[in-house]
């Protein structure tokens, strides 16, 4: 079927799908949102897909494009907007350390289980599905895309997941280690290459509006760059000895073990033990948590 002012092709059962979502996120009786998972390795097509099937939702909705390559930037968004269409470009969780990746999927349930209201039709693009919670493959989308190449030479095929599949397929790789994409198949397909009509999309990336091919390599490039680099409030783990060693200054009563401390300084057992090895650490290498210019 073509479909848009741009004229690109989309399977009949895949725009049949959208349209149910698009009735979803736009009806009066209830108020909910959408998520809709876009899936497959590296190259295989899922930023063009997820243009291709956010275009269309536009086009039947008029709302705006946004696409998102850092989590939390998203977050932000998705919580003080309404009404949006909202793309998780994920660049690669294959580099992420494993705390990094749960960091990831806590943030990424904080944000689907606080935002339904807002009513925003959410494309999230994976590498792998299975990375990702239960709760967001299963519970909350409400149908994915598996991209592949055609005899690993031509990419751009992709396999319909429909709601009620995605348990089988989650589990089918949770408790036998096998990712049945055909086992799960509603239907299949090609998907059109639009990215040479981004420029015409209106796709907002990361705040930078009307994005071109090439400004969206330059902004994935960075993002990729910056993955796993955090930075250290040297100043706040000083600021937060002093007020330790000055609440320990005005105990005066014996005190037995360290929850009893703990209670006596007002603060949960945890931050006494974060304070604590704060102290070793500024005793062994001042170098990395100097005195800030002020306390001097």
């Amino acid at each position: 079927m073509i479909v848009t002012d741009l004229k690109y092709h989309l399977e009949n059962r895949l725009v049949s799908k959208l349209d149910i979502m698009v009735h979803r996120i736009t009806n009066k009786t209830s108020r909910k949102d959408a998520v809709f998972i876009c899936e497959g390795a590296e190259g295989e097509g899922k930023t063009n897909s997820s243009e291709a099937i956010a275009y269309y939702i536009k086009y039947k909705t008029g709302r705006d494009i946004h696409m998102f390559f850092k989590l939390n930037t998203m977050i932000e968004f998705a919580k003080s907007t309404e009404n949006k269409i909202i793309i998780w470009d994920e660049p690669s969780l294959d580099s992420l350390s494993v705390d990094w990746a749960k960091e990831i999927n806590k943030n990424l349930l904080r944000l689907l289980m606080t935002c339904r209201k807002k009513r925003h039709f959410f494309i999230l693009n994976f590498t792998k599905f299975y990375k990702f919670s239960e709760y967001v493959v299963v519970d909350r989308a409400i149908g994915m895309i598996h991209m592949y190449s055609r005899n690993n030479t031509l990419p751009g095929r992709f396999m319909y997941i429909k709601k009620g599949s995605l348990e089988f397929l989650y589990n089918s790789f949770r408790f036998k280690k096998k990712r049945d994409y055909k086992g799960a198949m509603a239907f299949g397909g090609s998907m059109p290459i639009v990215e040479k009509y981004m420029d015409k999309m209106g796709i907002n990336i990361e705040g930078v509006p009307n994005c071109n091919l090439e400004q969206y390599e330059e902004l994935k490039d960075k993002a990729i760059a910056s993955i796993g680099q955090k930075k250290r409030d040297r100043s706040k783990h000083y600021q937060n000895l002093q007020i330790f060693k000055k609440r320990i200054g005005y105990l005066k009563c014996p005190i037995m073990n360290h929850q009893e401390l703990a209670e006596q300084l007002g603060v949960s057992r945890r931050s006494f033990y974060l304070w604590q090895k704060i102290t070793l650490n500024i005793e062994k290498k001042p170098e990395i948590y100097p005195i800030p210019d002020s306390e001097k």
